[in-house]
């Protein structure tokens, strides 16, 4: 790094005197030299991540700094006291984002005898799975170089070092794997690839796997993968930009928790502070509640699957705006415990995905995929599969169709400008969640009843969160059945005054049943969408509820609404349903909203303690699809956070809604074949010295400037994006 850039970083680092709390406590029961704590782990501007770092070794301490983009530099300590010392960095708009890496060490820094290390995050993480193998033997310092440089193109600043160890190839020198068939130049990839790091700024997790050059029993591959994690750290910890463990093996379903358990319980031994993460398969959605329990994991990625499977006899092809949903899971079980959630782009792609018979996949595969990403809430960044491989190898590797090949690099450049853009819109969680509670069967209802329900909020152009049932630490142990309710995400949200949203569940177990009783006795919302509004095994349903099912089944062609409850201008306000046949429902003390033509109950909204509850008698796909506005009048009306409608998009759309200091922003997805005419409406009443400006956030150019909050129209193109913001302003 420049003497300049050296410069920038000591400047920011400024020594202070911090009181340690915890922190030799910490370093004595993990065994640890060196031990490094930074309050807080993620930062936004104007933070100041404190660091401390506490050694049981008397030599002199030396300590480095990672910073995205730029490099390594000198880290200026205070000695608070003989083993603990202290530093700050106060972040700024201005700063890169990214894994902000902390190192400090004893001894010779080409051979320390010590090391700690921590992290913290700024904004987002832009990564790759870098397939270690794919480098050019003949100068392989330099075509690294060139791969992160491509990849810092489109704002990365994060790898996962991947199939380090294959059957017939080593790419570092170990001492454990049967190393006949690597050459020298193949042993030196893995340290070529961090010094590379090192100096780029790029932090990076080693895809660490039991010894596949020999058969190995699955009964030892956790211990040999143990071994292996072990050998990693002492031959490469001394590289800063070495800032974690990621399990190479996938899984699905809740018996992958154990697995995931081991690998990071191991990984924090080695160092307390070193990142662990995994990418679990997208299947079994309760794992990312169970995956968000275990306190050592630090990183989930989730899998979208949008491009696989390569059998033909087994595609779900799952569409497009599913990266949002399967991101959208993560990022709701990273709520509970802080985790660090990233979302899976598949640049690759099987059968009718592929280019030229290859493995990369064209333009609007990957473009898309990143477009539903930008849209997941809240969320941390995104990782690819893989742009080493896939894009950057083969583009060098089959110049004949190198026209056609650059465009899919050009889907990621692209799509990453537009993941930043959107990242205004996305940035903040919503208020209505959909709740997956706990069940034996939870595959069956996620692909029956959930995949629906997402697109009905797609079409009522409504974001929202999805959030899976999430045991207590002391429960998450399978194959044991939970059996009492997370007291900490009971308190949590009430506190982020969550709406939970039902679909079509017809019962709780006991762990749900006791949250759902508690959170709205305590002031809560819960909104459910029949015909199975959910019996509990701890309440009584037509209390909670307000409804009761005495039997039979009806036709129903119609449903009225003879409350005004909003703005909706259908005078006799009747909604054609079609025919819908759904068990009969009667009301039990709640107050009935809208009934069917036969006079039966279809939506009703109940008190119950402090809190409220809905149902809503027909699906949430129906609901969108034949009463819409209906249905918006009902949110309203149990006071449900918005800030505008969203009017025109369908199944294939993804929306998202930030609030901003003087109105909202907006970002609308159009996953289609053709365009869409979108009407947004916003919803807070503004005063008449007030003024909107409509601004077009892609071209920077104003949309209208008017007065009376009055709707605006936008065309989205198929296959693209808007994103719009409304302020106010003064007439003046």
């Amino acid at each position: 790094m420049s003497e300049c850039g050296r410069g920038y970083i000591l400047l920011r680092l400024v020594a202070i005197l911090i009181i340690p709390i915890l922190v030799c406590a910490a370093a004595e029961a993990s065994g640890q030299v060196i031990t490094i704590s930074i309050t807080p782990a993620r930062v936004t501007v104007g933070d100041t991540a404190r660091i401390t770092i506490e050694s049981r070794d008397e030599r002199p301490l030396t300590a480095q700094i990672l910073v995205p983009d730029k490099g390594i530099s000198p880290l200026e300590l205070t000695k608070v006291n003989p083993s603990v010392y202290a530093s700050q960095f106060i972040v700024s708009n201005k700063d890169p984002q990214g894994l902000y890496a902390i190192q400090a060490w004893v001894g010779g820094e080409a051979h320390p005898e010590a090391i700690g290390k921590a992290t913290f995050l700024f904004r987002k993480i832009i990564g790759d799975f870098c397939m270690i193998g794919v480098f050019d033997t003949s100068d392989t310092k330099a075509d690294m170089e060139k791969y992160i440089e491509e990849m810092k193109g489109f704002g990365a600043n994060f790898l996962i070092a991947h199939t380090i160890i294959t059957s017939h190839r080593v790419y570092y020198r170990s001492k454990i794997c049967d190393m006949d068939s690597s050459s020298a130049i193949d042993q030196s990839y893995l340290g070529t690839l961090l010094k590379c790091a090192d100096e780029n700024g790029i932090s990076v997790m080693l895809s660490t796997s039991w010894d596949m050059t020999r058969k190995i029993p699955s009964t030892d591959r956790m211990k040999s993968t143990h071994e292996i994690m072990k050998e990693l750290y002492d031959l490469y910890g001394r590289h800063p930009s070495l800032v974690g463990f990621y399990m190479y093996q996938e899984g699905s379903g809740i018996y992958y928790a154990p697995y995931v358990r081991k690998f990071c319980g191991y990984a924090k031994r080695i160092d307390p502070g070193l990142l662990t993460a995994c990418a679990p398969y997208m299947d079994n959605p309760l794992l990312a509640g169970y995956l968000s329990a275990i306190r050592n994991l630090d990183i989930i990625i989730y899998q979208g699957m949008v491009m696989a499977s390569y059998r033909p006899d087994n595609r779900i092809k799952f569409p497009f705006r599913r990266v949002k949903d399967f991101g959208s899971l993560a990022s709701g079980a990273k709520e509970l415990q802080n985790k660090i959630v990233l979302t899976h782009i598949e640049t690759f792609g099987y059968l009718e995905n592929a280019l030229k018979n290859l493995y990369i996949t064209g333009y609007n595969n990957i473009y898309q995929q990143i477009l539903s990403a930008a849209t997941v809430p809240n969320n941390d960044g995104i990782v690819m599969f893989n742009y080493s491989g896939v894009i950057y190898n083969t583009v060098r590797k089959y110049p004949q169709f190198k026209s056609e090949f650059v465009r899919s690099r050009d889907a990621v450049y692209e799509g990453m400008k537009a993941f930043e853009l959107m990242g205004r819109a996305s940035r903040e969680r919503n208020e209505l969640a959909v709740y997956l509670p706990w069940t034996d069967f939870q595959e069956y209802t996620w692909a029956r009843y959930y995949y629906d329900a997402f697109d009905a909020f797609r079409i009522l152009g409504i974001p929202v969160d999805i959030l899976p049932y999430a045991p207590s630490h002391e429960e998450s142990y399978p194959p044991y059945y939970p059996d009492r309710e997370n007291r900490h995400a009971l308190h949590r949200l009430l506190k982020e005054k969550e709406v939970l949203v039902l679909p079509n569940i017809s019962g709780l177990n006991r762990p749900d049943s006791e949250l759902m009783k508690h959170f709205v006795e305590d002031g809560g919302t819960v909104i459910a969408f029949g015909p199975r509004i959910p019996m509990g095994t701890t309440y009584d349903r037509s209390l909670i509820f307000g409804i009761e099912k005495p039997g039979g089944r009806a036709v129903h062609k119609e449903i009225i609404s003879k409350d005004a409850l909003g703005r909706d201008s259908n005078n006799d306000r009747r909604w054609s349903l079609g025919k819908v046949a759904i068990p009969v429902w009667k009301d039990h003390g709640a107050r009935v909203i809208a009934e069917f033509d036969d006079g039966s109950p279809a939506i009703v909204v109940n008190s119950y303690g402090r809190g409220k509850t809905v149902s809503i008698l027909t699906d949430a796909k129906t609901a969108a699809e034949r009463f819409p506005n209906l249905v918006r009048e009902v949110f309203d009306y149990v006071r449900v956070r918005r800030y505008v409608d969203i009017i025109g998009t369908n199944r294939d759309c993804d929306v998202a809604v930030s609030k901003t200091e003087k109105g909202f922003t907006a970002a609308i997805v159009n996953h289609g074949n053709t365009k869409l005419d979108i009407t947004l409406k916003p919803l807070e009443n503004l005063s008449p010295a007030k003024w909107e400006n409509w601004v077009d956030l892609v071209k920077g150019e104003k949309i209208r400037r008017s007065v009376g909050n009055n709707p605006v129209k936008i065309t989205v193109m198929p296959r693209s994006f808007r994103l719009i913001q409304m302020s106010e302003g003064t007439k003046d």
